[in-house]
């Protein structure tokens, strides 16, 4: 699975969770932060950290329901990449 970033911008850091800032203004000062279990919490912006790309990325890859979302709201592009290892790749030709 590869996963491409189209905008990083709501991806944020809240405690020890890392989710999407869906559904709010830039000048609201509480926000709307979904973590990968669909839970919602009204979050102070203040208390928002931003995750290095390794652990969203890590974050995307194990957590399937983030992923989802991030993918339907347009924030990540996933493609599925199947692996064709040499010795299939040889065999197919004999």
């Amino acid at each position: 699975m590869k996963i491409e970033f189209n905008k990083t911008e709501p991806f944020v850091s809240w405690g020890n969770a890392i989710g999407i800032v869906l559904y709010s203004r830039e000048n609201d000062t509480h926000v709307n932060f979904f973590t990968g279990d669909m839970t919602h919490s009204r979050v102070n912006r203040e208390e928002l950290g931003s995750p290095s790309l390794v652990e969203l990325k890590l974050e995307l890859e194990n957590n399937d329901s983030l992923r989802y979302l991030a993918e339907e709201n347009k924030l990540i592009t996933v493609t599925h990449q199947q692996t064709i290892d040499f010795l299939e790749y040889a065999t197919s030709y004999n």
